[in-house]
This record gives structure tokens, C-alpha cells and sequence, in this order.
């Protein structure tokens, strides 16, 4: 267990374990896309800061890796439609693009879903396309997907402003949202699951099965409560920007900000492992890396995960502690695939897929669909309705594998823990590897020209490999911490939390993707340090600029 080391008085620190004293303004423990964001703003904002990464490698889940040479795979995220939303990039508030090497690819269509009888939907940016392809099944559908689609992209000005912002209390939102027709929509959906919302809106299977397997992204099943509002931000982001990758993979983001920090005078340290915090009277006053004790004037920034936030504070209120350790996880989390292809796969149902980000495989049956989110939830790995989703970068960006090659990356969803031999049981190859072939055999039906002598390299990451990644995936929930109604906005992870603040501790405040807004890459920083600039009360539109 972790043991911060606490004292009440600063002149009382054994100097044998302390040894000389660095001093900073801002320190950062862990340097996920979370964090580096919020300590790019406040380097931005003239504060000497500190990142310490444990991993020789920043980013935590946004990391680039090589499986064969001159291939870039993204093991983790790879997709950023709510990064793209967020002031950092759509406001250009670090010029990380303009100024900082950051460059993106584009495609016309985010998410694309093909049927096993060889039907299919495009979700394009374009509205108008986006209902020709739905129209393809049911008119009925095409009018419901136009108007709800209208109604998305005119609160989504709304939805982004409040993900990147410390969250009102989710109380006073929904009151807010309660004074207009569409408002009082979308807090109906906040108490929906995303399936029921898209079963009144909705008659044909393929339209209903499409909308559901780009919802379950958010890695919650179709049936749980509390997910219904996802439509909202989904719909209204696919609909307004382009699906978007970083050229030269995720690495190039983390990267672009390394740079910023840089720029602004700030620092970054890798293979540094912070052991505990430095406590002074309730106030977080420093960390150590092992005997090194590194003093922060201001405030320590921690990606500490709600269920071990009482192993770093002690002394910390026990029920707040206990109400951390209470929130519960994602109903499912992910296997992964980077593959290295001897040439970029052709798609059975035509070569429009190349201009698709995401392209989807499932089967035509939303029963038997919706079923098998109840097998992740008990711990079971499906044996049917295999449904792997395939992105090939390289299609857009052939930097990132060898000319005329292909850089793979195919996903799937998966149990957290098993129920034969929870989260450690991974590691048997009848689970992970063997869960893995199947769906790469699923994935090879609906291409005409990989088998496997085209494949180079492979490389496979179950639960088990994200939970040993990062400290923010708890059981490899890649997503922190579950999405639903009772853990969003202010609520996020829980309202003692939510501000970013730990009652008792002054100086301490925390980031991650189990932090408002949620999972994904979001560049959620933001608001961690919009947070600090309030409580230190620094100038919001300097900092800021699109405020």
C-alpha cells in the first residue's frame, strides 16, 4: 500500500530521506493527456512546472508503439472527436498545431457499419449523406436521423463548452435544461439507456444495430440506465468535424504538447516514479521519487484513481474515501490488435470503406446483440455476434508503415475481469489469445485479400495489459471509471470530487479520464487547470482565450 509521507511542520523532514529539495510551482504526477494538458495551460500561464511520468514512454493511454520496423501503431486510443471540440485544438488555445508540429488526417466519414449478408451504413460528417445511407432501409428513419441530428449539432456548442469546464452540479444542469423543449429531451435521455432512446426513434434493425455498436463506444452496454444523453455528443460531434487521427500517430499529440510545456519553460522527467505525497498540515506540499523530495509552492497535480485515493491521503475522510472506492467501472473493456500487413486490406463490400475511419462488422440480429453486452458484464468472453472494429491509418497516412503496407489496429470489446478466474486469467492463452484469433478470423471474412501470410506482426493487449499500463485503468477500464447518469458532470466520481479538489487537502488536485468529462481522450486537463486558475485567482481570458 502507498504511504504518503506526512509531518506538521516543514522544518521537521528527515534530511537523510529527503536529500536536496527541488522547488516548483506545479508539480504533476503522471503524465497522461489529461494531466500534460492541464500542466501545458499553467507552464502557458507562467508557472514552473513539473511532469513525472513512471513509464519511460508519456501519454499513458495516447502512446505510439513499433511492432515491426517502420510501422506506428496506437495500442490504445486512436480516435478524437471530442479532443477536436475541445478550446485546445478547435480554439488553438496552446498552439499545439500552428505552433507545435501537431498535424491531423482527415476523413469524410467517422464510422462506418457492414452487415454480415454485405449491407451496410456510412455515418458521414455530412448530414444529408449520412440520411441517403439510412434512407437505404427505412425513410421513416432518414426523416428521425435529420431532425434528431439538427437537435445534436444545435446543443453541441452547449455540450462542448461544458466538457471542457469545471462541471455545474448535475442537479442545477438538468434544471437548466429543463426551460426549453430540447432541453427537457436531453435530460430524458440522461435517465434513458442509449438502446431505449434509439428504439423509440428508430424501426429498421440495421439502423438500430448501427447507432447502438457507436454509442456502446463509450463502454457502457445498450440496456444500463443513465447512458441515453451519449446520442446528444455523439451525433452532434460526427455531424459538425470530420473524423480525425494525428499524423504519425498518437505519440505525435503527446509530443506536440511536450513541446508546448517546453516552450513555456516547464519540464518533463520519464523513468520517475512518484512513491508519495508530501503532506504539511492537510496540504500537499511536494512529492518524493524515492528519497528525492521535490517541493510544488503551488499545488500537485495526481492521476490518482478514485478507488486508491485513500492509499495516497491518509487521514483522508473516510467516507469520501469509501464513496470513491464505490464507483463502479465500465459494463466492458477492450482487446486490442496492432497488425502489420504486408499490403492494406480490400474490403468485400467495396473500396468507399477506405474513406470510412472506423468500420464496424456485425451481425444483423439487435437481439442477440444486445445480449452479449450481459456476456461482458458477467465476466463470459462471446462466442457469437463477434463484432471487431478495424481503422487503417495508414490508408490516410502512409507514414506510418512502410510504402505499400498496412498499419492495422483491430478492437474489440471484452469482459473486465472474468468469471472463471477474474482479471489475472487473461494471461491463458484459451482466453486472451485465443479470444483474440477468433476475432481476427471474424475480421477476415469481410476482407478479399489477407490471410495469414500477409500478416508481419502482430501484437495483442487484453484487459489484463491496460490494467498493468496505466493506474488509470483500474481492471483495464480504459475509460477510468463507468459513464453513466450517476458518475458524469458533477458527479464525476463523485460530487465530494468533482471540482477536482480532495476535501482535507490543500494544494492536491486531481486529473484523468475518471474525472469530468469522462473517458476518452478529451484534453479534460483543461478544466483541471481552469479550476486552479480560479481557486489561485489568475485571468481566466488570458489563460483561456476562447472563455
Amino acid at each position: 500500500m502507498l504511504t504518503s509521507f506526512m509531518h506538521n511542520d516543514a522544518n521537521d523532514i528527515d534530511a537523510d530521506r529527503v536529500g536536496t529539495v527541488l522547488k516548483y510551482d506545479i508539480v504533476v504526477v503522471g503524465a497522461g493527456s489529461n494531466s500534460l494538458v492541464a500542466a501545458a495551460y499553467l507552464a502557458k500561464a507562467g508557472k514552473k512546472v513539473l511532469v513525472l511520468e513512471k513509464n519511460a514512454q508519456c501519454g499513458g493511454g495516447v502512446i505510439s508503439i513499433e511492432i515491426a520496423p517502420g510501422f506506428t501503431h496506437d495500442p490504445h486510443s486512436t480516435g478524437y472527436y471530442p479532443m477536436m471540440s475541445n478550446p485546445a485544438i478547435k480554439d488553438n488555445e496552446l498552439e499545439l498545431c500552428t505552433r507545435h508540429g501537431l498535424e491531423f488526417v482527415t476523413y469524410p466519414a467517422g464510422f462506418g457499419t457492414i452487415y454480415d449478408d454485405g449491407t451496410h451504413i456510412t455515418a458521414f460528417t455530412d448530414l444529408d449523406r449520412s440520411c441517403q445511407e439510412i434512407a437505404k432501409f427505412s425513410q421513416k428513419d432518414a426523416d428521425a436521423y435529420r431532425a434528431f441530428g439538427e437537435d445534436a449539432i444545435s446543443v453541441l456548442p452547449i455540450l462542448s463548452r461544458g466538457a471542457a469546464t469545471p462541471p455545474m452540479p448535475t442537479a442545477g444542469f438538468i434544471g437548466m435544461l429543463e426551460s426549453s423543449p430540447i432541453g427537457r429531451r436531453i435530460a430524458s435521455a440522461f435517465f434513458k439507456s442509449f438502446y431505449e432512446v434509439i428504439d423509440d426513434l428508430f424501426e429498421a434493425p440495421e439502423v438500430k444495430l448501427h447507432i447502438l455498436k457507436w454509442c456502446a463506444e463509450m463502454m457502457e452496454g445498450p440496456d444500463v440506465k443513465g447512458t441515453g444523453v451519449v446520442l446528444y455528443n455523439l451525433f452532434g460531434m460526427a455531424h459538425t468535424q470530420d473524423g480525425a487521427a494525428p499524423k504519425g500517430g498518437a505519440r505525435a499529440i503527446i509530443d506536440s504538447l511536450i513541446r508546448c510545456i517546453e516552450h513555456h519553460g516547464g519540464e518533463i522527467r520519464t523513468n520517475a516514479e512518484v512513491t508519495s505525497l508530501d503532506i504539511v498540515s492537510g496540504e500537499v506540499k511536494g512529492v518524493f521519487v524515492g528519497e528525492e523530495h521535490i517541493a510544488a509552492g503551488d499545488a500537485v497535480i495526481a492521476n490518482i484513481h478514485p478507488w486508491r485515493l485513500g492509499d495516497w491521503l491518509p487521514g483522508l475522510d473516510p467516507e469520501i474515501a469509501a464513496s470513491a472506492r464505490r464507483t463502479h467501472l465500465s459494463n466492458h473493456g477492450a482487446i486490442n490488435q496492432q497488425i502489420a500487413l504486408s499490403e492494406p486490406p480490400r474490403f468485400a463490400a467495396g473500396d468507399q470503406f477506405d474513406d470510412v475511419m472506423c468500420v464496424e462488422f456485425v451481425h444483423k440480429d439487435v437481439e442477440a446483440i444486445r445480449r452479449v453486452f450481459d456476456e461482458y458484464k458477467y465476466g463470459r468472453i462471446p462466442t457469437t455476434c463477434l463484432s471487431p472494429l478495424a481503422i487503417n491509418h495508414t490508408s490516410r497516412d502512409p507514414s506510418r508503415a512502410p510504402a505499400g503496407q498496412s498499419a492495422l489496429y483491430l478492437y474489440h470489446f471484452a469482459p473486465l475481469k472474468l468469471a472463471d478466474g477474474g482479471l489475472e486469467a487473461w494471461a491463458r492463452p484459451e482466453n486472451g489469445q485465443a479470444y483474440a484469433d477468433r476475432i481476427l478470423d471474424e475480421y477476415l471474412k469481410h476482407v478479399t485479400n489477407i490471410d495469414s501470410s500477409k500478416i508481419i506482426a502482430r501484437h495483442i493487449e487484453t484487459p489484463l495489459d491496460h490494467h498493468n499500463h496505466s493506474a488509470s485503468m483500474m481492471n483495464g477500464d480504459i475509460f477510468g471509471i463507468g459513464s453513466t447518469m450517476g458518475q458524469l458532470l458533477g458527479r464525476r466520481p463523485t460530487p465530494e470530487l468533482a471540482q477536482y479538489r480532495v476535501p482535507g487537502f490543500k494544494g492536491l488536485y486531481l486529473s484523468g479520464p475518471f474525472m469530468h468529462p469522462g473517458g476518452t481522450v478529451t484534453f479534460g486537463g483543461r478544466a483541471t487547470a481552469m479550476r486552479m486558475a480560479m481557486d489561485m485567482g489568475m485571468s481566466l481570458k488570458t489563460i483561456f482565450p476562447a472563455y
